[in-house]
C-alpha cells in the first residue's frame, strides 16, 4: 500500500493557513467526524469505500484514500484531454 508523509504534509498545509500542524489535525478530525455521522446513503457508500471495514478511518487513512482519489480524477481528466485532442484533429 502506498504511504504518504502525514506529518509532512499537515506541516505544509499549516505553514500555507498560518496554522499549526495541531489545528490542521484537529480540524480533518472533525471534518471525518461530521462526514462519518451523515446519516446520506450517498456519504456511507463513500465511506465503505474508503473504510471497508466499517470503522472510522483515522486522519491518515482520509487524506490516503482522498489523494488516491484526487490523482486517479487527474489521470481521467488528462486521458479524456488527450481523447478530445485526438477528436478534434481528426475532425479538421
Amino acid at each position: 500500500m502506498e504511504t504518504i508523509n502525514t506529518a509532512k504534509l499537515l506541516e505544509e498545509v499549516a505553514k500555507e493557513y498560518g496554522k499549526t500542524p495541531e489545528e490542521i489535525r484537529a480540524g480533518i478530525e472533525e471534518a471525518i467526524d461530521a462526514a462519518w455521522n451523515n446519516p446520506d446513503p450517498e456519504v456511507h457508500a463513500i465511506w465503505k469505500e474508503m473504510s471497508p471495514r466499517g470503522e472510522r478511518p483515522s486522519v491518515e487513512e482520509a487524506l490516503l484514500y482522498l489523494s488516491a482519489l484526487v490523482a486517479t480524477e487527474e489521470l481521467m481528466m488528462a486521458e479524456r484531454l488527450n481523447n478530445n485532442s485526438l477528436d478534434y484533429r481528426v475532425k479538421i
